[in-house]
Parts: structure tokens; sequence; C-alpha cells
């Protein structure tokens, strides 16, 4: 006869998946509205105004890895997040960005976001931070 009850084991792992899958962040944007921020020698544009839900991307043109790491933002007020979660799906204030790959976020509240980009560079120190602005509030 075939036991058909669940082992303790098979309850608890179960039971973990369902709390993991409570903690994972924002994926959609709000609006459907896209700005890019391509990524050569730094930022373009370097100061950048979005409307609250408006998916804000970071394009890596390089050809090497780039970090975006948001200096202000409360995780709570993002509705949407990629490459900025762990493998666990819990938001980071951070992002790596291969070459010819993106990562993006959705802001929720008006207001204004720094980030700084660290990228690999031929200058003394071997890397350069970046900084650049994005302005949430209503954009025409």
């Amino acid at each position: 006869m075939r036991k058909t009850l669940m082992s303790t084991g098979s309850l608890a792992a179960m039971a973990a998946l369902v709390l993991l899958s409570a903690c994972v962040g924002p994926t959609t944007t709000r609006t459907g509205a896209v700005h890019d921020i391509r990524i050569a020698e730094g930022p373009d544009p370097a100061d950048l105004i979005v409307n609250p839900g408006d998916e804000v991307r970071w394009v890596n043109t390089r050809t090497l890895p780039l970090r975006v790491e948001l200096v202000n933002v409360k995780l709570s007020e993002l509705s949407c997040e990629r490459q900025f979660s762990n493998i666990f799906g819990v938001t980071r204030e951070a992002a790596t960005v291969d070459p010819n790959e993106t990562a993006s976020v959705c802001f929720t509240q008006a207001g204004v976001v720094n980030y700084n980009l660290r990228m690999d560079s031929a200058l003394p120190g071997g890397k350069v931070i970046i900084p650049g602005v994005i302005r949430i509030g209503n954009k025409p």
C-alpha cells in the first residue's frame, strides 16, 4: 500500500517556497512608458525627467560590465524592477549590467533619485564613479 501523506520535510519545503514567492519584488510598469539611459562614457541623459510609474532602463553600450547603484531610493517605492533583485527575488539597491544588456526600475512616488555608475576605466585607480539624476514628477 502506497502512502499518500506528505512527509514533514516535504511540507517544510513547500512552506519555504510559498514564503520565498511572497518576497519577490515588483515586476511590472504602471504606465507602459520606457525611458532609456544609454551608457558609454557616462549616462545619456545624465538628468532624466519621468512620470511616476514610467520604467527607467539603463542600457550598457560599453564592452565591460558596469554597476548601477540607486543612492536615495526606498525600495518600497518601486513598482517594477529587472536586474535589481537577488537570486531569491528580493529587491536591492544595485544592479550589475553586462555589455549590451539592460537593468530597469519603475518609481511610484514623485521625487528625485540619485544614482551612481561604477565602471572600469583606464584612469589611475582603474575605476570611475559617475553620478546621474532621475526626477520623478509630472512630465509634460
